[in-house]
């Protein structure tokens, strides 16, 4: 614990899952509290949300397979519930006799204050050789690259929380960057406002598919989401749900709103063709007012498939508003 409060710069360690075995003085300064109130809690206490979720779908991910990660840009939650952006790398490394991770950040609040940190952190880093071996040739190996890859070390991250929430057939968003969307809207509005959401789903897509191959049919998913997005307000979202589903997310929408909404869609989804003829879509619509409720998504979800549902049993082609 004592070579970990030598370094100019806040640690963390932790075991392969996650649970907190150390932290140094640096890093309590920021977060707050004591080592021993901190122990065997998980990490993702320390991040705001959009961190937590970097360190889920990226950041483990990598370090099992690599067992080391440099250069990532996230925030952590200081003892006020403020987000302070940090840079960091982690390494495998042993703590007590355990395999272990040690996370190392630095505070970028100020980019030449950051740079003559990590300047110094090299020397000091250089006196743990002997129990961090191999997380020192990963910090100097960071420190002679820094003031030229940093920008590109932001504009990398930034790409890839996109692509983490990107549809790779569409460039669509996908349901991951849905559920951000409502939990970031839920966090702004107050009680009683509306949203609502519309499932779009695609009349005889599997006849497609088999009368003119999948190339065809990912051909016309293509073309109907350029349509979708042409059709809905600056403020909405439209993302592929899976399959030739997809779903329209309308903040502040209520029950009159969502079904201009989805006769826009069904104007829009005619210039979708195939072999001349224009395809069609059953429409599921569901409007909530319970905007702070924690089920919202999934509430809305159930409704406007229940809703599609409907659609398709009464002949295709038509919105039907869950009631």
């Amino acid at each position: 614990m004592d070579q970990l409060n030598q370094l100019p710069c806040p640690v963390l360690v932790t075991d392969r899952m996650g649970k907190i075995l150390a932290a140094n003085i640096d890093l309590l300064a920021i977060v707050g509290g004591s080592a021993e109130q901190w122990q065997q809690k998980s990490m993702d206490k320390l991040f705001p949300l959009a961190s937590r979720i970097f360190l889920q779908t990226h950041v483990w991910p990598m370090l099992l397979r690599q067992e080391s990660v440099r250069e990532l840009y996230l925030h952590l939650n200081d003892s006020n519930n403020q987000r302070i952006p940090m840079m960091m790398n982690c390494q495998m490394g042993q703590f007590e006799g355990a395999d272990s991770y040690y996370w190392v950040f630095f505070v970028a609040l100020q980019r030449s204050l950051f740079e003559a940190e990590l300047l110094q952190a090299r020397g000091d880093a250089q006196r743990m050789a002997a129990s961090l071996a191999q997380s020192h040739k990963e910090l100097k190996e960071l420190h002679s690259q820094l003031s030229q890859r940093t920008h590109m070390v932001e504009t990398a991250n930034i790409e890839l929380t996109e692509l983490s929430q990107t549809d790779p057939l569409t460039g669509m968003a996908n349901r991951r960057a849905l559920a951000i969307a409502i939990t970031h809207w839920q966090s702004q509005v107050t009680d009683g406002a509306h949203a609502s959401l519309l499932l779009v789903d695609v009349d005889h897509f599997k006849a497609v598919n088999d009368q003119y191959g999948h190339d065809e049919g990912d051909c016309v998913l293509t073309a109907l989401a350029r349509q979708l997005q042409a059709s809905m307000r600056v403020s909405d979202l439209a993302v592929r749900y899976g399959g030739e589903e997809f779903a329209l997310w309308l903040p502040f929408a209520d029950h009159t709103g969502a079904e201009c909404t989805a006769q826009r869609v069904h104007d829009h989804v005619r210039e979708v063709k195939v072999a001349g003829n224009s395809i069609t879509v059953s429409i599921g619509v569901a409007t909530s007012s319970d905007a702070r409720s924690p089920e919202l998504l999934q509430q809305l979800i159930k409704h406007s498939d229940e809703a599609v549902y409907q659609a398709k049993a009464s002949g295709r082609n038509r919105t039907v508003h869950f009631e």
